[in-house]
């Protein structure tokens, strides 16, 4: 099979105060899925906006940060995760020359079994701003390929029309980064938009774990969503399932 990885370009977000905030993809929530991936026998290919080659944000490979972006009394495998994130991320030379997501035609798109949108609190910045992102998810969607986002790889769907102006994921049951989890975040307040609010407002059915930075995964048709990081294990190993049934 072959799997679709789309990732934000963006190394900075513009918070509501004008900071250009450090960001970018968040380490554990490409490195997991994409190595289960591979593991599973999938050829993997990996995109960007303008196939600029993606930046890792650097608290998420810091080990003293992850402490704090997993659920409390969960295993402390901080060190070890952070150097298993830098030594793939180094290894993986499509981050180093990504598809531009520009070049991909509805053709190209017929010839992956899935798309999986990674997440990064970058993402805000590029992905719901796309227009060719937004025309691949439709092509995506037209032929009923499984789709899976995490975290706020949700971003990619917030701009998805259909043919009557509805969006496309009205009614569906998923869930994203919390507003809990922004909540305790160093840009509390700050953030362009807030996730939960923007799924919910377009009318999402949204849930999410009873304990902030739990794993929580929900599937709903073709599309598989993950709330957090930590969920990033857990969501590939849905889609896997879902991609199995195609």
């Amino acid at each position: 099979m072959k799997i679709l990885v789309v990732m934000t370009a963006k190394a900075t977000l513009h918070l509501l105060d004008g900071e250009q905030h450090p960001s970018g993809f968040w380490a554990e929530e490409f490195v997991v899925p994409y190595t289960l991936f591979k593991a599973a026998g999938h050829t993997v290919d990996v995109a960007t906006i303008g196939g600029q080659a993606p930046t890792v944000d650097q608290t998420s490979i810091d080990p003293q940060f992850l402490q704090w972006v997993r659920p409390e009394g969960s295993p402390n495998e901080d060190a070890a995760n952070a150097a298993e994130y830098v030594r793939v991320i180094e290894d993986t030379a499509q981050l180093k020359n990504p598809i531009a997501l520009e070049s991909l035609g509805e053709k190209d798109i017929a010839e992956y079994d899935g798309i999986y949108v990674s997440g990064g609190h970058g993402a805000i910045g590029d992905l719901p701003h796309s227009d060719e992102l937004a025309q691949i998810l439709r092509w995506a969607i037209a032929q009923d390929k499984p789709l899976a986002t995490v975290c706020h790889g949700h971003t990619s769907l917030l701009a998805l029309r259909d043919g009557e102006g509805r969006w496309p994921f009205e009614g569906y049951r998923m869930t994203a980064f919390s507003h809990s989890e922004e909540l305790v975040t160093n840009m509390a307040g700050r953030l362009p938009l807030i996730l939960e609010a923007e799924l919910t407002r377009l009318g999402a059915r949204y849930e999410k774990a009873e304990k902030i930075w739990d794993s929580h995964v929900v599937v709903d048709r073709k599309l598989t969503t993950g709330q957090n990081p930590y969920s990033s294990k857990a969501l590939a190993e849905t889609f896997l399932t879902q991609l199995a049934k195609v």
